[in-house]
């Protein structure tokens, strides 16, 4: 049975007339009469007593009549529900984002597309990089905003931004002068991302390129917790330049030669994106 096929059943219900229904739901009525026959075989029982080409609801009738009556209302709400969370202009997106860039692109990309289209909402999730490929490829979320994803990963990625990575220390450091390089800094102790980030990868690779292993003095996973760290003087580390500096940030002095931390949008190329997800990747070029 089908949802067509238990509206033209209630509608029999309330004319009892093959004719008049047939009329109003602008069918033949030996379709009509085709369907109900297929109704009543698969139920088990006839639902209506025949009085040549009058009908009357049976005992049997009247009770699937509830059941049918509640089943395509609540066919039509959850038909409305998806709508309403797909709709391009008022439906819902569910976005991924790494702890770095929850204070700057994040906000940045939810004011732009709410300009464009006020109605939008948002379910945010946060994340590490690992974590957040795997949440697309579960179908937990729409789309991340994260560095590239790893080699063979199925999901696709636009770029949006570079990060400029940058040797982090505290203000009054004697060795905060431009120009400092890496290996200067190899002696210090480090405010280091945890290794379940994807930033302490990238920072141990650098640290081998100039030569040395960092003296790990604290590890953490929170962006905050790092700044925070070394701007109190407790040692030095590699950070993306934030896009607004605070008062009590640490001293950001570029990486030389110059090194950048791409962030893009990831989406799962092999779901197919609902009205609303697809305008947004589109919004932001991808």
């Amino acid at each position: 049975m089908d949802v067509q096929t238990l509206r033209w059943f209630l509608s029999l219900c309330e004319t009892e007339n093959m004719r008049d229904t047939a009329a109003m739901e602008r069918i033949n009525q030996s379709t009509l009469s085709r369907a109900l026959a297929r109704l009543e075989a698969d139920v088990g029982a006839e639902l209506f007593h025949r009085h040549g080409r009058r009908l009357a609801v049976n005992r049997f009738g009247e009770m699937f009549r509830e059941h049918a009556a509640r089943a395509v209302a609540e066919l039509a709400e959850a038909r409305g529900r998806i709508e309403a969370l797909t709709d391009p202009g008022t439906g819902l997106i569910r976005l991924g984002f790494l702890h770095s860039v929850g204070r700057w692109l994040v906000p940045e990309v939810l004011r732009d597309h709410r300009d464009r289209t006020p109605g939008i909402r948002f379910e945010l999730r946060q994340g590490f990089g690992r974590e957040l490929y795997a949440w697309l490829q579960q179908g937990d979320i729409d789309a991340a905003l994260v560095t590239p994803p790893p080699q063979a990963h199925p999901a696709r990625w636009h770029g949006l931004r570079e990060q400029q990575l940058c040797i982090a220390l505290p203000v009054e450091h004697p060795l905060a002068v431009p120009g400092l390089r890496l290996r200067e800094v190899r002696q210090e102790p480090f405010i280091a991302f945890a290794p379940t980030t994807d930033l302490r990868g990238v920072i141990d690779r650098l640290c081998r390129a100039a030569g040395f292993q960092p003296m790990i003095a604290f590890e953490s996973e929170e962006i905050a917790t790092v700044r925070g760290l070394i701007g109190a003087g407790l040692g030095v580390g590699i950070l993306p330049r934030p896009a607004v500096l605070e008062h009590d940030d640490p001293v950001y002095l570029p990486l030389v030669p110059a090194q950048q931390r791409p962030i893009g949008v990831a989406w799962d190329a092999r779901a197919t994106p609902t009205p609303a997800v697809a305008r947004f990747l589109t919004t932001l070029g991808a």
